[in-house]
């Protein structure tokens, strides 16, 4: 008989390149399953796992397999610090730093060894939960939003401001990758000296650059129909060097308040929940309510916005463990639902 009460560890190395995100949560079913945050903490990256991740899609596949294991360690090395304040662990669940998403061509890796991880923690480990959906058709991705129809059911859309912003539509039970975000944004703010762009106030310092919203606009990504998703660093850098960055800010904000309000129908009048970075970020945010004005926004208590995703994955985990569906094709295009995830034993 299966359990109706887990305790998981569950990790996220987003695309925003800031640190890895770590959760205990508890699950519990009654009707439905809910969930209760026990601990959450963000382990940043020492310079040199930042730069060997940054570098890794451009190094030979020797050398990949090498920070596969190498980061592995690291990732093991972290949640056996984080758990010491856990009870007993049922499972760990990792979506690790993804080298390469390329499903149109059956291709989605994420670095961060499971059976390293699984062996150093003495825990069942669960990882690569794109693959299996890539196999039946789908794109791999977004994989958060089968997490946000169950956990986050009382919002009729949830949109997360990541690495990459995507959005999840519970009507529809569709999701899909809307534009690249904190990648960007970071990218503007290092070249201002600052890892990141504090509450928005040098994007606020910026003016809007018509030609440069222009360009981006032209992409052919913002012009397909989902489900789509996005692989890291989709923008060339040549194209983002040809902006001043406070001006780079300022117009990017607005670039992804627009793709948002481009992707839901604000006449249904839509109850959203926004989490991840971004929503930090009071300027982009401010754009995004002035693009969706009939919409209800609420952005969660500052747990929920660190570790949404961390909570979902270790979620999909679970159902993994339970051989239940955790990957939707409503939402990644494949020819059916799957219960995606490898699991590696301790």
């Amino acid at each position: 008989m299966k359990k109706n009460s887990y305790q998981v560890i569950g990790a996220m190395a987003g695309s925003s390149m800031d640190g890895l995100d770590i959760a205990c949560i508890e699950f519990y079913k009654n009707e439905t399953w809910g969930f209760r945050l026990i601990d959450g903490n963000t382990f940043p990256y020492n310079e040199e796992i930042k730069i060997r991740l940054t570098e890794s899609p451009n190094e030979s596949k020797t050398t990949q397999n090498k920070l596969d294991d190498d980061f592995g360690i690291w990732i093991a090395e972290q949640i056996n610090n984080f758990k010491e304040n856990c009870d007993h662990i049922d499972l760990i669940a990792i979506h690790g730093h993804t080298v390469i998403h390329k499903p149109n061509e059956g291709i989605s890796w994420q670095l961060g060894n499971g059976e390293i991880i699984a062996e150093k923690c003495k825990t069942l480990t669960i990882t690569d939960f794109r693959s299996e959906d890539i196999r039946l058709g789908g794109q791999g991705a977004p994989l958060v939003p089968f997490g946000d129809f169950t956990l986050f059911e009382k919002y009729d859309a949830c949109i997360n401001l990541g690495g990459i912003s995507n959005i999840s539509l519970k009507a529809s039970q569709t999701a899909w990758d809307i534009c690249p975000c904190n990648q960007v944004l970071n990218f503007f703010a290092k070249k201002l000296g600052c890892p990141f762009d504090e509450g928005g106030e040098l994007g606020r310092k910026g003016a809007f650059n018509q030609e440069f919203y222009n360009r981006l606009s032209a992409y052919d990504f913002f012009l397909k129909s989902p489900p789509k998703s996005l692989p890291n660093q989709y923008f060339e850098q040549e194209h983002l060097n040809q902006i001043d960055p406070y001006d780079g800010l300022h117009t990017y904000c607005h670039f992804i308040a627009k793709q948002i309000a481009s992707n839901i129908s604000q006449s249904e009048n839509l109850k959203i929940l926004i989490t991840g970075g971004g929503a930090h970020n009071t300027f982009l945010i401010e754009q995004i309510k002035s693009e969706i004005n009939n919409c209800a926004i609420t952005i969660p208590d500052e747990k929920i916005i660190e570790f949404k995703e961390a909570i979902i994955f270790g979620f999909l985990g679970m159902k993994k463990l339970r051989g239940e569906p955790n990957i939707l094709s409503s939402v990644t295009g494949a020819s059916k639902d799957s219960s995606s995830g490898v699991i590696h034993l301790p």
